[in-house]
């Protein structure tokens, strides 16, 4: 087998030391060299295939400049996938990159994310919660008797010292409550799924809040029948969501608002939920307006117009993993539990 080619290999090509060709490999920003050698050396280094030694790196450095991403929930959720694009960006921006795992931990005596930091291989965790749960209490002991830098993302564990980035569900359907009612709304179907989740309990919350400052509203419920896993996978494919979703439309939803002024509205927990609305109401209920608190694109018809208000998931993903980096430094925390306002109520129209 061919032995693979080292820094002296490339040295020896341009006719530099081994310790420049170490520099320049290792962007040390300590030592002045000119650009047309950096060049030189990189060059010869593509030329001749060098490999760097990624373990000898993260020794010498001691660090591997890896994090653990823990994630349960599939990305072709715009909730997750844009939770963890915000994780890369702040992880890259500093020179750090990610390793994504699940929550599997059978036949071991810690999950995976978890033994990735005890055997160095990566240096801190991002816990992406499952539709707002905390990680499990063994898993929160060992991460904290082991000193692990650790933040939970789109949850808000019980122990003070264990950092998060969580996202004000309340606020936003209290927003888009505010605004539908005070432009004359008297009823507010809210259009959710039967999951009870924290996400939606404070959704449902916030909706009431805004009603009690409007005498003479009401905030009505309608759940879709709709299950999670017990490992928080999704049972139904998209496609059957869309199906359940047009079954219940017909069943409940538009039964409910057949008596519903002008004014009145639906707001609806899923993107998918708000387009078939759209198309339902393309008729004589016109009137009745339409408000989405998802976080994925909202597909318009024409003439159609929805209320959106979206959680800022790609900035809480950049500040999951400020906050992580900072705790790796040793940095010390004047606050480790972030909390991100969605962005305001907008209609969007075609």
């Amino acid at each position: 087998m061919k032995a693979r080619p080292t820094i002296k290999d490339i040295a020896a090509q341009v006719g530099v030391s081994p310790s420049t060709v170490s520099y320049v490999l290792n962007d040390s920003a300590n030592h002045k060299i000119s650009e047309g050698t950096r060049q030189a050396i990189l060059q010869a280094a593509k030329a001749l295939q060098y490999i760097p030694n990624g373990a000898a790196r993260a020794l010498r450095n001691n660090s591997s400049h890896c994090v653990s991403v823990a994630l349960e929930k599939t990305l072709t959720q715009a909730r997750f996938g844009t939770l963890l694009q915000g994780i890369r960006n702040g992880l890259r921006s500093e020179g750090y990159w990610l390793m994504l795992f699940d929550f599997d931990s059978r036949g071991q005596l810690y999950p995976e994310f978890i033994e990735s930091v005890l055997q160095s291989r990566s240096e801190g965790i991002i816990y992406i919660s499952s539709d707002g749960s905390d990680p499990e209490p063994e898993w929160r002991e060992s991460i904290l008797s082991n000193h692990l830098p650790f933040v939970g993302c789109d949850c808000c564990p019980p122990e003070e010292e264990l950092a998060s980035v969580s996202f004000d569900y309340e606020r936003g359907a209290f927003e888009v409550g505010c605004r539908l009612l005070g432009e004359g709304a008297r009823r507010i179907l809210y259009w959710r799924p039967s999951v009870q989740t924290d996400q939606e309990q404070y959704r449902q919350e916030g909706l009431r809040q805004a009603s009690a400052l409007y005498p003479g509203t009401e905030v009505i419920v309608s759940t879709l029948p709709y299950e999670s896993a017990e490992d928080g996978a999704d049972v139904f494919s998209h496609s059957q969501v869309s199906q359940l979703c047009k079954q219940h439309l017909v069943q409940d939803i538009i039964p409910r608002i057949a008596q519903f002024q002008p004014g009145d509205a639906v707001v609806c927990a899923w993107g998918v939920m708000a387009r078939h609305l759209a198309s339902a109401l393309n008729g004589t209920l016109r009137s009745v307006k339409i408000a989405s608190l998802s976080a994925g694109e909202t597909p318009l018809l024409a003439e159609s117009r929805v209320l959106i208000s979206r959680p800022r998931f790609l900035y809480g993903g950049e500040e999951a993993a400020r906050l992580l980096l900072r705790q790796i430094r040793g940095e010390t925390l004047a606050n480790n539990r972030i909390v991100i306002p969605p962005e305001s109520p907008q209609y969007i129209e075609l």
